[in-house]
């Protein structure tokens, strides 16, 4: 019998099917908690039952599965508190309210954000990419391996609402793996786009809409399109393509000149066709990109 007392925090994940969950690095199984509705790791023993005296996953483990879900989904996720006795990071400004629990309203709110954070990006759910159990792309601990810190940028950058976040975000991931501008990453790995595996993520209509059930999407393959669409048109313009993307980039970052504002017009749209590029060269720096990468993909795609 699940001990759900012994949970603390879960992971918040909306537009994602679970299913039955799955295991993660042979030890955790994430399963869905039944009150809270969040996605938690149980410890396993060694013959794969969950442990009622095991040791339960700390903050720090929850914030990392919840990381590698939210990369390979390319979907938002938080990690949210299940007990009441838990405080929130800050204190919000305003007056006590004895109606007010703070625990209460604070994870309503991050849940909501996520959830439209979700729907900006999708129509409809993803499927979920992990087998129940023995699924080399749930390796999480050896796939991500000193490779925490892009992964956790990455997961920052889709969390984000504003698409100009987003991006900026996503840039930040690229300046990662050499500690510098960004540049001579895309330089070197902008043509792996074509033929690099992404892996298969599908979006499914699952007959919630009226009409038939339509053909699943091929998320990546989607933004593979997109993506090699805007090399193309670069390439024609003469447009150098490591320049221009940092160009955006300071235009985000910095409040000098050159400025990329939200001003719902070309500011944005200038940002929103190169997210599809700058977002597939983010997910090869954090997978490690060249061949590297094609040693990983081989045996867990």
């Amino acid at each position: 019998m699940i001990n759900w007392g012994r949970v603390a925090c879960g992971i918040c994940v909306t537009g994602l099917q679970f299913g039955e969950g799955f295991v993660a690095d042979e030890r955790w199984a994430l399963t869905e908690e039944p009150y809270a509705r969040l996605l938690v790791p149980l410890p396993l023993s060694d013959e794969g039952h969950y442990e009622p005296s095991g040791e339960h996953a700390s903050l720090a483990q929850t914030l990392f599965f919840a990381d590698c879900i939210g990369f390979d989904h390319d979907c938002p996720t938080v990690v949210l508190p299940c007990r009441t006795d838990t405080p929130p990071p800050y204190e919000a400004i305003g007056h006590k309210r004895p109606w007010h629990e703070p625990v209460r309203y604070y994870r309503d709110a991050l849940e909501a954000s996520v959830e439209f954070a979700h729907q900006i990006r999708f129509n409809d759910d993803l499927a979920l990419r992990y087998a129940p159990e023995g699924d080399p792309l749930a390796s999480f601990e050896e796939r991500f391996n000193n490779r925490r810190e892009a992964l956790s940028l990455y997961a920052s950058a889709i969390r984000q609402v504003d698409l100009l976040s987003e991006y900026l975000g996503l840039y930040r991931v690229l300046e990662w793996p050499q500690k510098d501008n960004g540049k001579k990453f895309i330089e070197a790995h902008l043509d792996e786009i074509g033929g690099y595996d992404f892996g298969s993520l599908q979006m499914a209509d699952l007959g919630y809409h009226r009409g038939p059930v339509e053909d699943p999407i091929e998320v990546f393959e989607v933004l593979r399109e997109r993506a090699q669409g805007r090399i193309e048109a670069l390439r024609t313009a003469d447009i150098e393509i490591p320049a221009h993307l940092y160009a955006l980039r300071n235009g985000l970052a910095h409040g000098k000149q050159d400025l990329v504002l939200n001003d719902f017009g070309p500011g944005v749209d200038a940002v929103a066709a190169e997210l599809p590029l700058v977002k597939l060269l983010a997910r090869i720096a954090v997978e490690g990109g060249g061949e590297t990468a094609a040693v990983i993909t081989a045996e867990w795609r």
